[in-house]
């Protein structure tokens, strides 16, 4: 008797069958987890919004700035911890997550980001908690990561708004949550009260996915769509892709599909090629995940193009 076997054409055609169930498959389960990681993300975010809202109370209605740079020989305490913090020789500030650290839970918050932590713990806190974010690479930050660039930025201009500039690109400096040269006369940016920041609150974008520890929009150009996003680096700095004309540091294709370097224009993106989806923290507390980059201008100055 003959023993029944497939035969070779028949194992190349059911190899050929899973292979196609396979390409088939693969985007699909990529989507869902970007999908699950977004909704991880957006939970993180709404849990910020809570410390927020909590820091509030306990400082009598202000919210903390956006970064708080002392002046040479000034310190600003913050729970024990003396900024500007020294780690392995470079100063560090003191960020906005830093004011809202001890608001999140104790399970959750680990190693908050402080500068000498190592960075996997930092990798598990709530103020790093998007799954889609993998940091920087640095050779001068713990770990290996820059733990200062933690996925997550907040705005800085709470007074935007559709008549303010009239002109100009900015509002007046004096109006930032940037705080700098803090203790002395000459210091700029000051702490904002929660109902300043809550004009307009369902509209105004507070905290974001960010490649940067803040979030900014750059005034628009007239075509009324957003120009290519620059690739920033580690040492980029707020407002030094000024000469994009219209570029915001909210990182738009976090959720989605980074389109590829342009071709011609150095540390930037295409405008075309990508997919957008990043989450926005508004100052009434509620999350979105948006598709269009018109929403992170919109969001931050009150008015598109602004």
């Amino acid at each position: 008797m003959r023993k029944r076997a497939f035969t070779l054409v028949e194992l190349l055609v059911v190899i050929g069958i899973i292979a196609v169930l396979i390409g088939i498959l693969l985007p699909v389960l990529s989507g869902a987890r970007r999908a699950a990681d977004a909704a991880k993300c957006a939970a993180g975010l709404r849990e910020i919004g809570n410390a927020f809202r909590m820091y509030s109370i306990d400082s009598k209605g202000w919210y903390p700035p956006s970064q708080l740079q002392p002046a040479t020989g000034r310190t600003y305490q913050i729970d024990d911890v003396i900024y500007p913090v020294d780690s392995n020789g470079t100063l560090y500030n003191a960020f906005w997550y830093n004011f809202l650290q001890k608001y999140v839970t104790k399970g959750k918050v680990g190693g908050a980001v402080v500068q000498s932590f190592d960075a996997g713990n930092a990798q598990r806190t709530i103020f790093w908690g998007c799954p889609s974010w993998t940091g920087y690479l640095s050779g001068t930050a713990a770990g290996g990561t820059n733990v200062v660039q933690l996925g997550y930025g907040m705005s800085y201009w709470p007074t935007a708004s559709a008549s303010n500039p009239r002109f100009g690109a900015f509002p007046a400096t004096a109006e930032n949550s940037l705080i700098q040269s803090w203790g002395t006369t000459s210091q700029t940016g000051r702490w904002h009260r929660e109902k300043t920041w809550g004009r307009e609150g369902s509209r105004r974008i507070i905290v974001a996915d960010s490649r940067f520890w803040s979030v900014e929009s750059q005034p628009s150009s007239a075509t009324n769509f957003p120009a290519a996003q620059p690739a920033l680096v580690n040492s980029a700095a707020v407002g030094v892709y000024t000469s994009t004309g219209n570029q915001t540091m909210v990182h738009v294709f976090r959720h989605g599909k980074q389109p590829p370097m342009h071709d011609t224009v150095p540390n930037t993106l295409k405008a075309a090629g990508g997919k957008v989806s990043y989450n926005c923290l508004f100052v009434d507390g509620h999350v979105t995940t948006e598709s269009s980059q018109k929403v992170a201008y919109e969001g931050l100055r009150l008015r598109f193009p602004g």
